[in-house]
Parts: structure tokens; sequence; C-alpha cells
């Protein structure tokens, strides 16, 4: 004879089997207890660490900082030879002026290479002489005067400068 079959259902477990055993639980204990005191061993110690990322913070800046400083020298290096190519092609006005006989086209060549080149403290001083040899001491004054700005050690644009004397202001009367 058969026995009567029941539907399938899963077998009935107990609670207390799922409780881990009392060697299971002083195990699970013993690891909690672990895990709470190896943040302190020094296996987890982070001051090492923390002294690693603070170099690595500090060199980034400081390779930052020198990234910058290269970009402003060769930003410096790029004008300076923009400057200096710019002088060279005013030394075809400056070549022009100095070779005609015409003062007022010889100041427009030396106009038109200052326009280019306005750091040139000897066509500043050419530029005093021919206004020397108009007759414009002022001119000539403020020239030679801008020679000197550029170039203080300018000997010859401070001689002429010091023979025109300079134009003292009108005193106001009494």
């Amino acid at each position: 004879m058969s026995l009567p079959t029941q539907p399938d259902t899963p077998p009935k477990v107990s609670v207390a089997s799922t409780l881990p055993s009392r060697r299971d639980a002083a195990l699970l204990c013993a690891a909690g207890a672990l895990c709470l005191v190896l943040p302190a061993c020094s296996l987890f110690d982070t001051t090492v660490l923390d002294r690693q990322r603070a170099e690595l913070t500090r060199l980034r800046q400081e390779a930052d900082a020198l990234r910058r400083e290269t970009e402003a020298l060769q930003r410096q290096r790029t004008e300076k030879q923009c400057r200096l190519e710019a002088c060279n092609r005013a030394f075809g006005d400056f070549d022009a002026g100095r070779k005609t006989e015409d003062p007022t086209a010889a100041l427009a060549h030396y106009r038109a290479g200052l326009r280019t080149c306005p750091s040139d403290d000897v066509a500043h001083f050419e530029v005093g002489e021919i206004y020397l040899k108009l007759g414009r001491h002022d001119a000539a004054r403020a020239a030679f005067a801008a020679a000197l700005d550029i170039n203080p050690g300018f000997a010859l644009a401070r001689q002429r400068l010091d023979e025109l004397g300079t134009a003292a202001p009108p005193r106001p009367r009494e």
C-alpha cells in the first residue's frame, strides 16, 4: 500500500538551525574584535600614506608653478624676438634717414622706423641731432631725453641735453 503524497513543500527549518553554532559565534566575535583593533594596528597606519599624498600635492603644485614660469619665459622670449625682428626691419628706415640730405625727409624715415622700433636709443639720438640742425631745440631736447630714458648710460645724448640746458618753467609773478 502506498502512502498518500503531499504536495511539495519546503522542509521546515527551525530557528535554532539558522543561528551560528557556539564555535562559529566565538569566531565571529573574535573577528569583530579584530576588525575593531586592526585600524589601530601598524598594518593600517596611514601616516606614511598621508605624508606621501601631501608630498604628491606639493610636487604637483611645484610642477604647475614651473610650467607657468616656463610658459611666461617662452612668451617673453617670443616677444623679445618679435621686437628684435621689428627693429631689424626698422633699420632700413633708419639707414634711409641717415643717407638723405633733406632733414625733413630724414625725420620722416626716422619716425617710420621709430613706430616700428620705439626702443632704439640711437635713432632717438639721431632724431635729436636732426632737430638741432632745424633749430627745434625743444623737440631735440625731447629726443635726447627719450634716448636717455632707454639707455641712461648714453653719454653723447647726456652731453647734448646738457648743452641744450633744460627749459625752466616760467615763474609766477608776485
